[in-house]
């Protein structure tokens, strides 16, 4: 969950269109009104969850209004942009974790001062720090791991991939022995293939004397591009098309039952099963392979939720976050969604804990997800498709690993260099 970069804009210096002369904002119990964004969750059940969880803060806190307004997750980046622009923002949230440091750094959002460490997972958490301040509640998240078909697999005497290795030997004997395609690599997501620069023991980027660099023309980094792109173009593990496939078109792939194995998530596993429910008892789960570094670090992506620095009720913003975040009502919405919840107790609570198909996304997320560099550029990154560019040359026998990743180091570089505030 990410979006486009914020170009050339100014420190936020402007009231929330919420908050009612300032009610509320200066502590104690919470009063007045505020204003709300929530991205569009996709179902009338899911929104009405939402406005039930308002109207029973309302009862409870006599007084109190709360504007809800439902927003398209394509649309949701430029009307964030437009309303630090004019002025206009929200009072509270949600934003994709990739998002929070973008708007954080141009002075847009409060800093969220309570300790949050072992309350939160801690990818979360590190997602919305800028400059060792944090700036967004992680509501929920999610980190991708491996499904399968593990009827194929058990037909054919094989087990889950545990390792990188193991990917290949796997993907060969399904590709010989059946007619399915043996494991989604896939161009357009680059949720797919950076984790893999973890894996194989490298960094996406790091920081130094206070500055980022790229760290994606590493040895580690191309080794990672490399040996993925060598699924699709080398073994060819996965259909031409693929080149073009975004996680939705991978999704289908296994819906159909042309897919053996792909990463995903708890949601791609909710959602085949609603598309494809002949496939129940059919699919196994299991933590993402291990890298040549010893590592199953997966991306962890999901939603904060944000308070507005411009808000003039602070106060009754924070205190409906935290009425969100608790437990029985973050663990509801993140289940529903096919996700897992931000808060520790909200995981402890959710249905999906114990349920052994869902158990290794719980397990790798918790345990085993790691965060994107919180840089302000990254939002950039993500709308400029920098890397789903380089992973598509590379895929499609353009550039080497070496020579595309070079490439995706000197614009990062560039554009680290460039002041965001």
């Amino acid at each position: 969950m990410g979006g486009a970069g914020l170009a050339g804009m100014g420190l936020l210096g402007a009231a929330a269109c919420g908050g009612g002369a300032g009610a509320g904002s200066s502590g104690g119990k919470p009063s007045g009104s505020i204003k709300v964004w929530i991205m569009q969750p996709g179902s009338n059940e899911l929104e009405g969850l939402i406005r039930g969880f308002a109207k029973d803060f309302q009862k409870k806190n006599q007084g109190t209004k709360i504007e809800l307004q439902f927003v398209p997750w394509t649309s949701a980046h430029d009307q964030f942009v437009t309303a630090v622009g004019g002025g206009q923002v929200p009072d509270l949230a949600e934003m994709g974790t990739t998002w929070t440091p973008e708007f954080a750094s141009l002075g847009a959002l409060a800093e969220q001062k309570e300790k949050l460490s072992g309350k939160y997972v801690e990818s979360l958490i590190e997602s919305g720090r800028v400059n060792g301040k944090v700036y967004g509640l992680p509501w929920y998240g999610g980190a991708r791991a491996l499904i399968y078909r593990k009827d194929v697999l058990d037909k054919l005497g094989l087990k889950a991939p545990q390792s990188w290795d193991d990917i290949v030997k796997v993907g060969e004997t399904v590709k010989k022995k059946t007619r399915l395609y043996p494991f989604g690599a896939i161009g357009n997501d680059e949720h797919q293939y950076l984790p893999m620069v973890w894996q194989a023991g490298g960094e996406i980027a790091v920081k130094s004397g206070g500055k980022w660099r790229s760290k994606m023309d590493s040895p580690q980094a191309v080794k990672a591009f490399g040996f993925y792109a060598d699924l699709f173009r080398r073994h060819k593990f996965s259909p031409a098309g693929a080149l073009n496939w975004d996680s939705l078109d991978l999704r289908k792939s296994f819906v159909t039952g042309d897919m053996a194995m792909m990463l995903g998530g708890g949601w791609d596993v909710s959602g085949i099963l609603a598309e494809a429910p002949k496939l129940k008892g059919k699919i196994g789960t299991a933590l993402t392979p291990k890298g040549p570094a010893g590592n199953r670090d997966a991306f962890a992506g999901g939603s904060h939720l944000v308070v507005f620095e411009g808000s003039q009720n602070k106060t009754l913003a924070n205190a409906f976050a935290r009425f969100m975040l608790a437990p029985e009502r973050v663990s509801e919405y993140a289940d529903k969604l096919g996700f897992l919840p931000g808060t520790i107790a909200g995981i402890k609570k959710s249905s999906s804990r114990n349920d052994p198909l869902f158990h290794p996304f719980t397990d790798q997320f918790v345990n085993m997800s790691r965060t994107y560099p919180p840089v302000p550029q990254w939002g950039g990154f993500e709308g400029d498709e920098l890397f789903v560019g380089a992973m598509q040359q590379i895929m499609g026998s353009k550039q080497t690993a070496k020579q595309a990743l070079a490439e995706v180091t000197t614009k990062m570089n560039q554009a680290f260099k460039k002041k965001t505030q």
